[in-house]
């Protein structure tokens, strides 16, 4: 069977959740299927990153027709006009598209992966084009598709719920983490050399995200503040991510507080650094809006860090009763949570077993297994 990947984000820097579950997938997949042939279409491909040592996987690149910092522009000539036709000559069994997007013309059985549909349910945390190519592209995609794969079940309510697509042809596929990477980290000098690098020092509150809107970045400092002039904290708070796109908010509010100094943007870190801030941290807090999954929240779990996430779409899913949901809007309670498990030594070890245990039960393999299930179903046409 002649399968082919449209991955156009495999070239993405930084690395976000889409491209490390497109990488990830790829990865154990090419471990897990030495029968298909697979072509992972992408551009600006790091086939070092890929690791991919299976010769029936093979990396091939998309035309760069306009070579700017975005990878969008030549993707869409790429998904527009020339894939529709490479498609009609090359007549693969399967096609796979790493996003919610279709070519306007797929001849063959597809199947696309749907993070989220965020733009949809909370449009006030994207640009005007965004929202609207969103919502053309995934409309489009669900309604030619053989198969579509959810990456949680609340994504898949909620494409049935919004797009109105039979639920039968939405298979839900969970993330997994890189369990070789993160892993507690019980060495002091290592934890102690990292936050060195990043000017941490003390005890500190971790959140991981792009700053942006739907990360809800904003109450989480307004949470931290009134903790903070209360006198009942005196943590530092860490915030890592790159910068997303309307955080003029977050940047206004760290200019009108005495303790902007304690508030510490790393800016996007080096993946490897990641189990080590996780591994330090008291709490890990995760008070997103909305998220097709969160794959923060589950690799602090595996780190053994205590994690506090909303209580809304595919969060309690990523944490289940281990870990403390609270009302995203509510900055009370919020700030209650973190006073709540930075002060209790015993709920925090408690936390932080539990949430090992959590982990275990995510995983690449699994995910892949279930993708090559699905690939096999579409291409028998069930």
């Amino acid at each position: 069977m002649q399968i082919w990947v449209d991955a156009p984000t495999l070239g993405n820097k930084p690395l976000t959740g889409v491209e490390n579950y497109t990488l990830n997938l790829i990865k154990n997949l090419s471990v897990l299927d030495r029968k298909n042939s697979y072509s992972i279409y992408g551009l600006r491909i790091n086939q070092d990153g890929l690791d991919i040592r299976n010769g029936n996987f093979v990396l091939k690149e998309i035309p760069d027709l306009i070579r700017t910092r975005s990878i969008w522009y030549s993707w869409s000539i790429w998904n527009y006009f020339i894939s529709p036709i490479m498609l009609l000559r090359e007549r693969p069994d399967v096609y796979i598209s790493s996003i919610p997007a279709l070519p306007l013309y797929c001849p063959v059985p597809s199947i696309f992966i749907a993070y989220d549909i965020s733009p949809m349910i909370i449009p006030d945390a994207f640009f005007t084009g965004t929202r609207i190519k969103f919502k053309m592209d995934i409309q489009h995609a669900a309604q030619y598709a053989k198969g579509i794969i959810a990456i949680s079940q609340s994504t898949k309510d909620d494409i049935v719920r919004y797009l109105k697509v039979d639920q039968s042809k939405i298979s839900v596929i969970y993330p997994g983490y890189d369990n070789n990477l993160f892993a507690p980290i019980d060495d002091q000098a290592l934890l102690d050399g990292v936050c060195r690098k990043y000017g941490i020092g003390g005890n500190y509150i971790l959140h991981v995200g792009t700053l942006e809107p739907r990360k809800n970045t904003k109450r989480l400092i307004e949470a931290y503040l009134r903790l903070r002039k209360t006198g009942a904290i005196k943590h530092k708070l860490v915030i890592t991510g790159a910068k997303g796109w309307l955080y003029d908010e977050v940047l206004l509010l760290m200019q009108d507080t005495v303790y902007r100094n304690e508030i510490i943007f790393t800016g996007y870190i080096d993946i490897e650094d990641l189990p080590s801030l996780y591994s330090g941290a008291d709490v890990f807090v995760y008070p997103s809006l909305y998220e097709g999954f969160g794959l923060p929240p589950l690799e602090a779990m595996a780190c053994g860090t205590p994690v506090i996430t909303s209580n809304v779409s595919s969060l309690p899913e990523v944490v289940g009763d281990v870990g403390i949901l609270v009302d995203p809007y509510s900055v009370d309670e919020i700030a209650d949570a973190i006073y709540r498990v930075v002060s209790d030594d015993k709920l925090r070890e408690d936390m932080r077993q539990k949430g090992l245990k959590r982990a275990k039960i995510f995983s690449w393999e699994k995910a892949a297994r279930e993708m090559l299930n699905v690939i096999e179903s579409t291409a028998r046409g069930h």
